[in-house]
């Protein structure tokens, strides 16, 4: 298992755990935000199996208060850089007809967002290019999922300084990592190309665009 990340503590904790599992874990400290990082990472991961797209950052501002330098992260971090990442490391996989490419997109791809729309536009994208790379490279053995869930309990929104969205957000709207990993592999299993974790979600999703879902999104999901 190769791991890459930032923050070289988390990465060999992680390391750590997973080798109580037998398994073995490389990692590789690079910020995937960058050009730099990217290419540092597909060159040390030649050879996967498994391709799991999954670093991201949370985002709200109003128009024009973010700065040129954020926004290019933004959208290296969650589109631009994991295409590139994939055509890096998916061409080999072509090559020994098999592979699996797992990106860790958003509902965001369905839903816009107020003050969000960088955050949105990348995900949609990535979420784009995983269908029309499943078309290219399905047929010869290279499974591809985009994976779009809601709100799930994990440390993002705590580094965005967005905890609050914890008490203002529904219990009923939040996912455990354990359910997105879980509907992956049935989305695998199924031959899905993009899924939506989460039975509530799976119900709403084809209303996120209305007016009346955006006015209650909003209301329940105020930003401060």
């Amino acid at each position: 298992m190769i791991l890459a990340g930032r923050n070289e503590t988390n990465l060999r904790r992680v390391a750590g755990a997973v080798s109580d599992f037998g398994v073995s874990a490389e990692i590789v400290v690079a910020d995937l935000s960058t050009a730099e990082g990217v290419e540092h990472l597909g060159s040390a991961a030649q050879g996967v199996d498994v391709l799991v797209a999954n670093a991201g950052v949370t985002h709200a501002a109003p128009i024009g208060t973010t700065d040129r330098d954020e926004l290019d992260r933004i959208s290296y971090l969650m589109s631009t850089g994991v295409v590139r990442l994939c055509e890096i490391l998916v061409p080999k996989m072509v090559e020994q007809g098999a592979g699996t490419v797992i990106i860790m997109s958003s509902i965001a791809t369905f839903a816009p967002m107020r003050k969000g729309a960088p955050y949105a536009s990348a995900k949609s994208h990535a979420t784009a290019y995983a269908r029309s790379l499943s078309l290219e490279v399905g047929p010869r053995g290279v499974r591809v999922v985009a994976m779009c869930p809601g709100y799930v309990h994990t440390d993002l929104h705590r580094r965005a300084g967005l905890e609050h969205l914890t008490k203002s957000v529904p219990s009923w709207m939040w996912l455990e990592a354990s359910d997105v990993i879980a509907a992956t592999e049935r989305a695998l299993r199924r031959g899905k190309v993009v899924a939506v974790p989460g039975f509530v979600y799976r119900i709403v999703q084809p209303f996120l665009t209305s007016r009346t879902a955006q006015r209650v999104w909003q209301k329940m999901t105020r930003r401060r």
